[in-house]
């Protein structure tokens, strides 16, 4: 090929986009990047399970900065749920060196300080205009994150304002009485209204401290760390060493995420848990998806078209999806006497053991489906339930 043309040019340098470029490495591909290095700006709470980095086959190595082993959740009033488990579930990961650890091998792939300006199909051919040149490509791979701007450019609607969550969160030092084996929870409408907070432990004495929230995230998180009647004894002396945030997307996957040449992948996609907005392992194994699908339609393999990377998609990981998805929008949906009462239900159904046997933090459905399996603890939600379902089911 002449210089300037790719098989595929894949927009975005983050973690969608770059497990993509490894598994098409032996073909002729292009990343391109917006930001002068990889990993930064810094927008993740970097908490990945062991069984989903097992999944997508990379194990993080210089990034990893701390493992854990359970969570607490706390109601807004201080219930606390305890889930954990007799050996480490998690690793807590610097995203900048975990991302650069991502790419180690792909730099001759990638192209930085390469912002798209726009993107237009030609005769079977991308033309993608950045600040610096033309890039030519065969097939488009949107990676783009939660910016959704070149998803818009090209024709496609953004999720709503309420499932695009703003989030910030802290590095803080001098941290006091927490355990590093447990990541902490905090929900309450005074704490992170549509969302939680979190205290993720990096060691014995830092830790990231964060929220998402439906407004004003930073407000909320400075009132956290002041005035959450447990969050702040352990921070309030604790000192600032890091600020960052970005948008959380927890709209699950979006209707269409594959055209005849052109492909979406990660938080544009809606490839993040709508209960958490990790989309980590999740972009890493549509990744593999993808890329399996590429490879034969580079191949000309006449049957393989790029739309059964979504219909593949669907299949082995729809059903996941759309439980998280209902389960967020139910959760959104409850007051803070809802949550005490959820709490009071989980602690005496003994479901805390149940959590611990049959949890993971990537697979969620079978927990969600025991949840709502017990007319004690669900019954008086019903109607909120049947409105998440249609909720779930229409949008």
């Amino acid at each position: 090929m002449s210089a300037g043309e790719y098989n595929v040019a894949i927009i975005g340098g983050g973690p969608a986009g770059l497990f993509l470029a490894r598994e098409l490495k032996d073909q002729d591909i292009i990343v391109l990047e917006e930001h002068k290095v990889i990993g930064k700006p810094l927008h993740c709470a970097g908490l990945l399970s062991l069984k989903g980095l097992n999944r997508i086959g990379f194990s993080p190595q210089k990034s990893v900065q701390n493992k854990v082993r359970g969570a607490l959740f706390y109601s807004p009033q201080g219930q606390e749920l305890r889930v954990e488990k007799a050996s480490s579930e998690a690793v807590v990961v610097d995203r900048s060196i975990f991302d650069e650890e991502i790419a180690e091998s792909l730099y001759h792939a990638i192209k930085l300080s390469m912002k798209v300006e726009d993107a237009v199909l030609r005769r079977d051919r991308w033309i993608v205009k950045t600040k610096k040149e033309k890039v030519y490509a065969k097939i488009l791979v949107d990676a783009e994150g939660s910016k959704f701007w070149l998803s818009e450019r090209l024709g496609f609607k953004k999720p709503s304002n309420d499932m695009l969550l703003p989030a910030i969160q802290y590095d803080m030092e001098n941290v006091t009485d927490i355990d590093r084996d447990f990541v902490e929870v905090y929900v309450g409408s005074k704490w992170a209204p549509g969302f939680f907070a979190w205290i993720i432990p990096l060691n014995d004495n830092e830790a990231r401290v964060g929220l998402a929230a439906r407004k004003a995230p930073l407000n909320y998180l400075k009132n956290f760390i002041e005035k959450h009647p447990i969050a702040s004894k352990k921070l309030g002396k604790a000192k600032i060493k890091r600020i960052f945030g970005g948008k959380i997307v927890i709209s699950g996957v979006r209707r269409k995420i594959a055209t005849e040449n052109l492909l979406f992948i990660g938080d544009v996609a809606g490839q993040a848990k709508p209960t958490t907005g990790g989309g980590v392992i999740y972009s890493a194994l549509a990744a593999k998806i993808a890329a399996e699908v590429i490879k034969h339609k580079l191949e000309g393999v006449a049957e393989k078209k790029l739309i059964d990377y979504e219909k593949k998609w669907r299949s082995m990981y729809g059903k996941e999806f759309f439980y998280m998805k209902i389960a967020r929008l139910f959760l959104m949906m409850l007051s803070d006497k809802d949550y005490e009462f959820i709490f009071k239900k989980i602690k005496e159904l003994g479901f805390e053991r149940e959590f611990e046997k049959e949890g993971d933090i990537d697979f969620q459905y079978k927990a969600i489906s025991k949840v709502i399996s017990k007319p004690s603890l669900i019954l008086r939600y019903v109607p909120s339930l049947i409105r998440a379902f249609v909720k779930a089911f229409i949008f």
